[in-house]
């Protein structure tokens, strides 16, 4: 369903992120982006994520992450951009990037936007932890 459709159903109350297996969401994949090769590739891939991450603010209805794996780099994004997030204990989250060798920018604005002075956006060197410490962080 179109995210157009889905603003305009006045049956849908609530919207659902929610994902099966060991991830919720891995982020960006670091090798298919390297294998786009072209700067002008890469970019409408990034701008395609923004305009998801955009679409999810833009949603009348509340947007829930329901968070059972990792959460990691763009998906940790993809839940700090929900209105809320409920973490099962098996859920994890990371923004791991740094210790890659290069600035995870992608989930920074939307994870700095938590507020929460023990919450370390990526610029700050990175951040893991588990549900129970996102949890407390308001993810």
């Amino acid at each position: 369903m179109r995210h157009d459709a889905i603003a305009a159903d006045k049956r849908v109350r609530v919207v659902v992120l929610a994902a099966t297996g060991r991830a919720f969401s891995a982020g960006h994949d670091i090798k298919e982006i390297r294998a786009l090769g072209e700067l002008p590739k890469i970019e409408e891939l990034f701008g395609k994520c923004s305009r998801m991450m955009q679409t999810i603010s833009a949603l009348p209805q509340p947007v829930i992450a329901r968070v059972q794996g990792v959460a990691a780099a763009a998906g940790c994004q993809l839940v700090a951009q929900c209105d809320l997030a409920v973490a099962a204990d098996t859920a994890k989250f990371t923004t791991p990037g740094v210790t890659w060798g290069f600035f995870c920018s992608t989930p920074g604005v939307a994870v700095g936007r938590l507020g929460s002075p023990r919450f370390a956006p990526p610029s700050a060197g990175g951040f893991s932890g588990q549900a129970g410490r996102g949890a407390r962080l308001a993810l």
